[in-house]
Formats: structure tokens, sequence, C-alpha cells
């Protein structure tokens, strides 16, 4: 069942389209990513103070990329372990603003120093722009990790939905050019697979934020006409083999098209004897974990997440 919380925002989604208010995907995408990133940064409940933020870029394949780290409060600066997040938004909305108090309670609840990267975005920018700048970062903050306070060998990756599969991605791609990998994922109701429709995608097609509309309309500008949808830097749920994978935290939400995709991919990881966390949020949809300002599930999965991290490097 539904819960509450979710209910009364969807109830207010509903208000506002028939109010006139566009949907999102009626609108060219640029104009749509504005209004979506305004809103999405008023959906985040207060921001926690940390002890340090930091904002910054280094060149990547396409330019600069830009960064903001956080060093959570009561923990000296050193080399410390850093999760590398990537936000979600289906590779089209969302930037370092938009998560910002998720990043933060990231920080404080797992003592764990974060990173949010600004990744390019379609359609100016389409697959595998995103994935290449994805696993960019992550090998920079790497090979210059004194520079960024943080310790080679304690790197997680994680994000939300997109963010969730680039971090899926990272670590595959690491795994198979046999390089040093991330010692941990966090996946949030990770997109991993794109060459099917799951159970769960037909259930929810409908009325429950993350529409397929809405989905066709981010895939439109995401993916050029042609691609192969069973690439794995597009559906990483089809890789042949899970074993040699990091530690994972998976989290689902009930009523989330890619909630199947998301348990099959932790399902995945567990037959391969993967260390793997499996969480699902029943009664609640897509886009949770960053709209705490509304749905407090959100807080919890939060805290949740961040606890198993911590537990995972000893902080």
């Amino acid at each position: 069942m539904l819960d509450q919380e979710a209910r009364m925002l969807l109830d207010l989604m509903e208000e506002a389209s028939k109010a006139g208010r566009p949907k999102l995907e009626s609108l060219p995408h640029a104009i749509g990513r504005a209004a979506v990133d305004k809103m999405s940064e008023d959906g985040e409940a207060e921001p926690m103070d940390v002890a340090e933020v930091d904002d910054g870029g280094f060149m990547g394949p396409g330019g600069e990329i830009h960064f903001r780290k956080y060093r959570p409060l009561g923990v000296a600066a050193g080399s410390l372990p850093t999760l590398i997040y990537y936000h979600g938004g289906g590779f089209v909305i969302g930037n370092i603003e938009t998560h910002d108090s998720t990043c933060r309670r990231l920080a404080n609840k797992s003592r764990c120093q974060v990173i949010s990267i600004d990744y390019r975005l379609s359609p100016e920018h389409p697959f595998p722009a995103p994935t290449d700048d994805a696993i960019a970062t992550f090998r920079h903050i790497r090979d210059n990790a004194a520079s960024f306070g943080a310790d080679p060998k304690r790197l997680a990756v994680g994000g939300d939905s997109a963010g969730g599969a680039l971090a899926a991605v990272v670590c595959q791609a690491m795994r198979d050019q046999k390089e040093a990998g991330p010692a941990f994922q966090m996946l949030i109701y990770p997109a991993t697979d794109s060459s099917k429709e799951s159970g769960s995608r037909k259930a929810f097609a409908e009325g429950y934020f993350l529409t397929k509309n809405l989905m066709d309309w981010f895939w439109k500008a995401y993916v050029p006409a042609g691609t192969n949808l069973s690439d794995l830097r597009l559906s990483p749920l089809l890789a042949k083999s899970f074993e040699g994978l990091p530690p994972a935290f998976v989290l689902t939400a009930g009523f989330d098209p890619l909630r199947d995709e998301g348990r099959a991919y932790a399902d995945r990881l567990i037959d391969a004897g993967i260390k793997t966390t499996y969480v699902n949020y029943p009664g609640t949809i897509h886009g949770f974990f960053s709209m705490t300002r509304f749905l407090k599930q959100g807080l919890r999965a939060n805290d949740e997440a961040a606890a198993v991290m911590g537990a995972f490097f000893g902080t």
C-alpha cells in the first residue's frame, strides 16, 4: 500500500497538473531542466551543517567537471573514506545543488567524506558522455586521492537512479579493465536494464511520479537512435559475470518503475557471492531518497544507506 506522505505528494502533483502546470515531458529539455532543478532543491530537507564544503573542478573527457566536497562534522581532515556521488535525473536534469542536502546528510551520518559530481547532461551531451565522465571522475580521484583528502583504498561510488546506474557502470568498468576499483557501491533505485520492460515498469507506468512518458522524454534526450540497448553502459544488469564487484548497498522503492531491475541487480550480486545489503521501501515512490522535505521515508533511507557504508568502512 502506498504510504500517506507519498499519496499526498502525488495528489499535489496531480492538482498542479489540472491547474495548468505543464508536465515535464511536454517541455523542451532545457526549459524542463531549469524548472525541475529548482523544484528539486525545494524538495530537499533543510541542509545539515558539515565541517567543510569545498567546490572545485578538474578536466574530464569533454571539459571541466565540477564537484562539491563535504567533510562530515567531527571528522578531522586527512585520508578519509570517501563516497563519490553521482546525482539522479534521467541523465538530463539534476546537479550538485539539487542533491546538496542529501550529500550533507550522507556525509554526517556515515562519517565519510562525500564528493558530489556534476557530470555532463543530455541532450547537449548524449550517451556515452555521462558514463565517460563518471569513469574519468573515479580514476581522477583515485589517482589524486591525497589532493582530495581521500583514502584511495577506501573509495566508494554511489548515486540515485541515473546516478546509481553510473556507479554500477564504474564498478564494472574498473573490474573489466583490471584497474583498482571502488571498495563499495551504493545504488539507490538504479536503472540497470534498458533492453526490456520489467514488470514494475509496466505496473507503475502511470500515476507514480516517474511515468513511462517521462522516462521516454529522458531516453530520447540521452540515447541516440540506433544505439545498442544491450550495451553494458546502458544495461549493466546484462553483464555475464558479477564476480569481482565490490560489496553493495542496493535500495528500491515499492511503487517505482525501476524496482524490479534494482532488485534483480542485487540478486545478481548476491548470487555471485558479493556481500550485499538489499532494502526495499515498499510504500513509496521513485525519487523519495532526495524528496526529504515531503517524504520522511527519504530521511530514514539516507540514514540507512549511510549507516551501512559507515559500518563497512569502520567509521
